[in-house]
């Protein structure tokens, strides 16, 4: 058991050696795929779930289905925290193009959708355009109007992909990182392809209120696409995500090691990585035990709560920072914003709803629903209450 043979790979985005317990996500993105290709219309797929859940790397597993199907992709874009509308959709749309034009001879269809793509770029801030050897056609996707150019823009995108015998797909992470109007831009854009049953599909993925931005920017976004939740993953799966990377290259869990780390884990798949890592690393012999489990464990708690939770922990301000740790107090959530406000010790909830609506913005926390608030990470009201418990904000 070498460390460089280690099969485990916790990290933000890094595909595991087995992707346990999303089958039905694979088989519905492959019917996607298929009824598009077809020349039929079918909705987009929008996945939203806690923090180390394994959207990202959902994601980066559908790309390689779209290209072995034949489809031109964007590979997982990650929104940032100021996205850029026409920036961003500019450098994905030259990307599906350009990916298109290297595998299918269509090179004066292409062309004319990249020079759309031109024109769409010289909206960016400062009229930066993208590296292109076309010129811009003018009057397509350059009113400034988002929602009108971004239909305009995977229209072109479409009407090449059909005429290679292809297929489009954007993949996008963080996708509550683009504002409301950049939203309800990409819901009428894929409607419109949808209407016209153009072979161009989304596949975003964000926090659990991603559904809820979509809705406020576009009523009809609940009807848009298909919304999929990603949770933690049932013990069976959890297991096989344990155990099976170690297994390829022989090494075996005991039973009760196995089952140990699956509860400590409590089904997240990051978490999972982070204790198949130690394990591998710490067991002397070719198989795992519990006498392992309880060498590591407090170990790897460390490195969660140091690399995991105190980093987000630090994006808030104190006055977040004592919300946080309010919410954690009031035990099992959803949490009441009312109860939350006399926790963190204001007269009314209206002197905290500048902390709350903060943290939903740096996605800290979300609102399963109205007057209620839950944290967008897994057990971070555990951590809290070990690490920032609300006597530690006594006398802030």
């Amino acid at each position: 058991m070498q460390r460089r043979d280690n099969p485990y790979t916790p990290g933000a985005g890094r595909k595991p050696p087995y992707l346990a317990g999303r089958d039905e996500d694979l088989e519905d993105f492959a019917s996607l795929v298929e009824v598009l290709s077809g020349g039929g219309a079918d909705r987009s797929l929008i996945y939203y779930g806690l923090r180390g859940v394994g959207k990202t790397v959902l994601l980066m597993e559908l790309d390689i289905l779209a290209s072995e199907a034949g489809w031109a992709t964007t590979d997982v874009q990650e929104v940032g925290s100021r996205p850029d509308f026409w920036a961003t959709f500019a450098q994905m749309a030259s990307r599906l193009l350009r990916e298109m034009s290297r595998t299918h001879r269509i090179k004066e269809r292409i062309d004319r959708a990249l020079g759309v793509v031109k024109a769409f770029s010289l909206l960016t801030p400062g009229g930066v355009q993208l590296k292109l050897d076309v010129d811009a056609v003018t009057g397509m996707a350059d009113s400034g109007d988002p929602e009108q150019d971004l239909v305009e823009l995977l229209r072109e995108i479409g009407e090449s992909a059909r005429a290679a015998g292809s297929g489009a797909l954007f993949l996008i992470d963080e996708m509550h990182n683009l504002d409301s109007p950049s939203l309800a831009a990409v819901c009428m854009a894929f409607q419109a392809v949808s209407r016209d049953a153009l072979p161009v599909a989304l596949v975003g993925a964000g926090p659990p209120d991603l559904q809820v931005r979509l809705m406020r920017a576009k009523p009809y976004a609940d009807r848009l696409f298909e919304y999929r939740e990603l949770g933690r993953l049932s013990d069976s799966a959890a297991r096989i995500a344990l155990i099976q990377p170690a297994a390829t290259l022989g090494v075996r869990y005991h039973e009760d090691a196995a089952r140990a780390v699956v509860e400590m884990a409590a089904g997240y798949p990051y978490f999972l990585q982070e204790y198949g890592r130690e394990l591998w690393n710490a067991a002397e012999a070719p198989s795992v035990t519990m006498a392992d489990v309880e060498e590591v464990g407090d170990l790897v708690k460390e490195q969660l709560a140091r690399t995991f939770y105190a980093t987000r922990f630090a994006m808030a301000s104190d006055a977040e920072q004592r919300y946080l740790a309010a919410m954690a107090s009031l035990g099992s959530p959803p949490y009441s914003s009312v109860e939350v406000a006399r926790a963190w010790g204001a007269e009314n909830q209206r002197q905290t709803s500048p902390h709350r609506d903060s943290l939903i913005q740096k996605g800290l926390i979300w609102s399963p629903r109205r007057g209620c608030v839950d944290f967008t990470v897994p057990l971070f009201a555990e951590y809290l209450l070990e690490h920032h418990p609300t006597g530690e904000f006594d006398d802030a």
